[in-house]
């Protein structure tokens, strides 16, 4: 169809141009009409449009939903679980205490059975008692290992007071005395087992008993000095005992070892026999304690019943 087959073409105004002259003439802008013929909207019912309403917007004649709250929920139903095998509480049983697994074993294997056959309540029953079986094993085992643990304990403790009763001194003192007895001494003195070899003391106030002393210089006046410390030789210990690591041998034989040595020192300090030197001699030795410390200190002492000056060597050289 070409161009000059087309109807021509009519403006709204219904003016149709003239096929020999030109079309009327029309405003740029024309005033618009008004959408209603009368200004005023016409009467009757509404009827809608081919369109759809929007989202949300309810339709006309249609009434509006309910917007006080959403419906309530409900949750569905899930379906119960299958029962367990209790195989689980067959490892615990297992593991804590083997007879209680022996127990739960055959429960397991019938519950396995029944689930295979879907028997769910009997897979239920047996399953049950194989936990039950579990739970007894590893209750048993917590109430075991408790008891045990306190019995451990208790005969820990045991054991060191029968050791503590058992390391006691082994015989009653015999020239020695016990170390909470009092003695003499200066309070402000030095006791008499921190006493070195060649210190020199004064002796008035001192009893038998002697706790403290006061150390002078030897150039000084002084009734006292700890003039030797020996230790207990190996081949006394070998001698007596067999062995240079014996228990404690005794007050006794202790007092009269370190008493030997002591004298056997003063003779060879003064060049003579110590019973002839008019000289007082003691010692302080291990006691039972002291001898479980590795302790096999003697110390030896001499005191004189008037003061002198110097050593023990040279009183006894100038003549006493």
């Amino acid at each position: 169809m070409s161009g000059h087959d087309l109807p021509p073409l009519v403006p709204p105004d219904g003016t149709a141009p003239t096929p020999d002259g030109p079309a009327p003439a029309r405003p740029l802008f024309a005033e618009p009409a008004p959408p209603y013929a009368s200004g005023s909207r016409p009467s009757g019912a509404y009827t809608p449009g081919p369109y759809a309403p929007a989202p949300g917007v309810p339709a006309p004649g249609v009434p509006a939903p309910d917007v006080a709250g959403p419906a309530p929920y409900h949750p569905v139903p899930r379906p119960p679980a299958p029962p367990s095998s209790g195989i689980g509480w067959t490892i615990v049983a297992l593991l804590s205490w083997w007879p209680f697994g022996l127990w739960a074993y055959p429960h397991t294997q019938r519950a396995t059975l029944a689930l295979a056959t879907g028997d769910l309540e009997q897979a239920s029953a047996e399953a049950a008692k194989a936990r039950r079986a579990g739970i007894t094993g590893l209750v048993c085992t917590i109430v075991v290992s408790l008891v045990l643990t306190v019995a451990m304990l208790v005969g820990f403790v045991a054991l060191v007071l029968w050791g503590e009763s058992r390391l006691g001194p082994p015989e009653s003192a015999t020239s020695y005395v016990a170390d909470n007895e009092p003695g003499s001494g200066p309070a402000d003195g030095t006791s008499v087992w921190e006493l070195r070899e060649g210190d020199c003391y004064l002796t008035d106030g001192l009893t038998d008993v002697v706790r403290t002393v006061a150390v002078v210089p030897c150039d000084e006046p002084h009734g006292g000095e700890l003039y030797e410390v020996t230790y207990i030789a190996g081949w006394a210990l070998r001698e007596d005992f067999g062995t240079i690591s014996p228990d404690y041998p005794g007050d006794r034989w202790m007092a009269e070892h370190a008493d030997e040595a002591c004298r056997a020192a003063l003779a060879k300090a003064t060049g003579g026999p110590a019973d002839g030197a008019g000289l007082h001699v003691w010692h302080t030795a291990p006691d039972a304690w002291d001898w479980r410390a590795q302790d096999r200190r003697i110390a030896c002492l001499a005191e004189s019943e008037t003061d002198v000056v110097g050593p023990v060597g040279d009183h006894r050289a100038n003549g006493g």
